[in-house]
């Protein structure tokens, strides 16, 4: 018998998700309107001055306004997920060092990631694990160390 989760919904990230995937819609729907009633509007405007022919401007403008829109919409959307996979990638990194027994340092998060309680109970973890003498946590001056480049 499995054992099925029946609350789909469990953290705020979800909130931000379903919120920012709903801006997106109803933007850039809005602005496609608009578009077309500006496109529409120019069309006829441009028809009485210069007369038929004029449409193909028109819809060149119109769909490279929507092409555009896109790209800023997925542009934004991949900067967003950044702020949830940076911090798994980081979590990904200190398991593969604890599995090879490599010296641990404290997982460290940017300003404005998500997974802030993760980190701070994956940090808890990590100091439990070093005083059952499971892992080793880099010390301050180790740490430094590694990160300056070697002089000869």
């Amino acid at each position: 018998m499995r054992n099925q989760r029946k609350k789909i919904w469990i953290d705020r990230f979800q909130t931000y998700l379903s919120v920012r995937i709903a801006a997106y819609c109803v933007l850039y729907q809005a602005a496609v309107w608009m578009l077309v009633g500006i496109e529409r509007s120019i069309f006829s405007a441009l028809e009485a001055i210069v007369g038929p022919g004029v449409a193909g401007g028109c819809f060149l403008f119109l769909a490279s306004a929507v092409v555009l829109l896109g790209f800023l919409f997925v542009y934004d959307a991949v900067r967003f997920a950044h702020r949830i996979v940076g911090p798994l990638y980081r979590f990904r990194k200190t398991l593969k060092a604890i599995t090879a027994a490599d010296d641990l340092e404290l997982v460290h998060l940017r300003q404005g990631d998500f997974l802030l309680e993760m980190r701070d109970d994956f940090n808890e973890m990590i100091r439990a694990l070093e005083q059952r003498g499971a892992v080793t946590l880099k010390t301050a001056d180790a740490a430094r160390d590694a990160k300056q480049p070697v002089s000869a």
